[in-house]
Formats: structure tokens, sequence, C-alpha cells
């Protein structure tokens, strides 16, 4: 009867090795680094655009400014809510392969995996399809 936290640490050390802590790390990162930075870049290009459409008008920042007046809190924050939701789904789409890889490894209970990431990609779109498999829990 495993139970808590630190048995079950020591359960994985003592039946699968040190490495079976870090199963899913590389996935992991070619997910994070690529996911924050389009997250990042998106914010900003969406910000920007929004902040000089003409077609927004009084929800637009332009508008207030070109009227002399300072934007209510309610449109810039409107703004950054809108940027931040367009940004994260433009980040998700690019990154959702490598989560799908990065969580079955991590699920997977002590089997060895012995093919690249890009390699279970493959396998993943064989097998499932390219949108069904590799972008599952996204559709």
């Amino acid at each position: 009867n495993r139970n808590g936290m630190l048995e079950e640490f020591r359960f994985i050390l003592r039946n699968q090795g040190p490495l079976a802590l870090y199963r899913g790390l590389f996935p992991m990162i070619l997910r994070d680094v690529p996911f924050s930075a389009l997250y990042f870049l998106g914010l900003e290009t969406f910000k920007s655009i929004m902040s000089e459409s003409t077609y927004l008008g009084r929800w637009g920042v332009r508008y207030y400014r070109e009227n002399r007046v300072q934007p209510p809190a309610s449109v810039e924050v409107l703004q950054s809510f809108v940027s931040g939701a367009a940004s994260g789904v433009f980040a998700v789409v690019f990154t959702t392969p490598f989560d799908v890889v990065k969580t079955r490894r991590q699920v997977t209970q002590g089997e060895s995996v012995k093919q690249s990431t890009f390699g279970y990609m493959r396998q993943i779109v064989r097998e499932e399809g390219l949108f069904t498999g590799l972008w599952k829990g996204n559709l």
C-alpha cells in the first residue's frame, strides 16, 4: 500500500530508477520554450494591432488617443484580455503535438521509450492520424 508523495517518490526510484523522474523532460522543453516565445510575441503583436485599429471604435485605444482623452481602464483591460486569449490559442495550436508526446511519455509505467520525440510523433500520426493523434484534446 503506497501512500503519500514521499512514498511514491521512493517507489519510483526503487523500481524504475532516477531517470524515470525525468521522463517527458525533452518534449516538455520542446513545448514550453516555443509556447512562451509564441505567446509573448503574439501578445505584443495582437495588442499593437488592436491599439492601432480603426475598426474598434470606442472599444479601441486609438479612438481615445485621436480625441486626446485617456482611454478607460476597461478598454485597456479588454484589449489585453482579447490579445492574451488570441495569443494563447495561437501558441497552443503549434505546441500541442509536443504536449501530447510529453504526456504519453510521462504516463508510461516504467516502459522504456527508445524513440526520439519526432519518431514518436510519426508513430502517433501513423497509428491515430495527424489531427486526431497529435492534437488530441484540442479538437
